[in-house]
């Protein structure tokens, strides 16, 4: 858990947690699979390290307070940094904003800053990604559909980039959910759009250069999914191994909500999403009767991965049921088109 408390240290804390640290509203987490994840050279050079981005003065690791973060040049963006501690270079990624923490949430142009995205040129693909028990147990991504095409990509980016921050609308519908309004809601989506699907038969032909079975050097981890959008996934896949301590990181309940509907609404991993666009220790069976709705409002959900042009990647998770990809509400105009490519 990063808090106040963690952050600064206090003595009867039970277990500092190590590798994480805080740059501004940024927290960072360790990389360990940084060549298997993103493709980067397996030896960090000083070739690879560009100028001094801060010092760290926040960590609940003492060892990493007082360290010079640097820019890794292979990433493209600050979403992975380089750490020089030891007198050795280590590479962090990035988990989430603190407003993540307290419920709230940056808007998404924030996010694609952040990981070197400020036009639609800076995307290189999109994938959408189903995670389930079978790709799981096998150590495959379950690709749905994968967007290069530049005009798609596009509108794809159009679309995403001026989503706002919408927690306060997310918690309101993840627990006043009732699946027959939603129903309706999704039913009139093609109508009340009036856009033609006429992606469909573009997809359907590119779909045969589409190989899941490529991706299986990129199996799914936990640990490595950088969006905060994760927690219902892994309250479903009850074959996924538990998140390290140091790798999680926990939410503020907001005010007027109990402490196990924070679990079940918070999008984070302990995926967010990340990126990907919080933790969680109440499981869906654990969660008051009352509550039951959030389970099936979060129900199936997809990944959207998004791809800068030097292969680093952020996640965050379209919950179809309410409309929303982690806690930014879409048109129904863009859920039309991220339907295209899930169906």
């Amino acid at each position: 858990m990063i808090g106040e408390d963690s952050l600064t240290g206090r003595e009867d804390m039970a277990a500092p947690l190590l590798n994480q640290f805080q740059i501004g509203d940024r927290h960072y987490i360790l990389m360990s699979d940084y060549v298997e994840e993103f493709g980067f050279p397996a030896v960090i050079t000083d070739k690879d390290i560009g100028q001094k981005i801060m010092t760290i003065e926040k960590s609940s690791d003492k060892s990493l307070i007082g360290c010079d973060v640097f820019y890794y040049l292979p990433a493209g963006c600050e979403a992975v940094v380089a750490v020089k501690r030891n007198n050795e270079y280590e590479l962090f990624k990035f988990y989430t904003f603190e407003s993540y923490l307290n419920n709230q949430d940056e808007d998404a142009i924030e996010y694609l800053k952040l990981y070197g995205i400020d036009e639609p040129e800076d995307i290189a693909k999109i994938q959408f990604i189903v995670y389930d028990e079978i790709s799981k147990r096998e150590g495959f991504n379950n690709i749905k559909s994968e967007i290069t095409d530049r005009n798609e990509i596009i509108n794809f980016y159009n679309f995403y980039s001026v989503l706002k921050n919408s927690s306060n609308e997310y918690f309101e519908k993840l627990f006043g959910y009732n699946r027959a309004d939603v129903s309706r809601e999704v039913n009139s989506i093609e109508e009340s759009s009036g856009i033609e699907n006429s992606r469909d038969i573009e997809r359907t032909e590119n779909s045969s250069n589409i190989d899941v079975e490529t991706d299986v050097t990129h199996p799914i981890e936990l640990e490595s999914m950088d969006s905060p959008d994760k927690r219902y996934v892994e309250d479903k896949l009850r074959s996924v191994e538990p998140i390290p301590p140091d790798y999680t990181l926990t939410p503020r309940t907001p005010q007027g909500m109990t402490g196990s509907m924070i679990d079940m609404g918070t999008d984070m991993i302990g995926k967010g999403e990340t990126g990907t666009t919080g933790p969680a220790s109440v499981t869906p069976s654990q969660v008051a009767p009352s509550q039951g709705s959030a389970d099936n409002a979060l129900a199936d959900p997809v990944a959207i991965r998004i791809y800068n042009q030097n292969g680093v990647y952020f996640e965050t998770m379209y919950y179809k049921n309410i409309g929303f990809i982690s806690r930014y509400e879409i048109t129904p105009e863009f859920a039309f088109f991220i339907e295209n490519y899930i169906k």
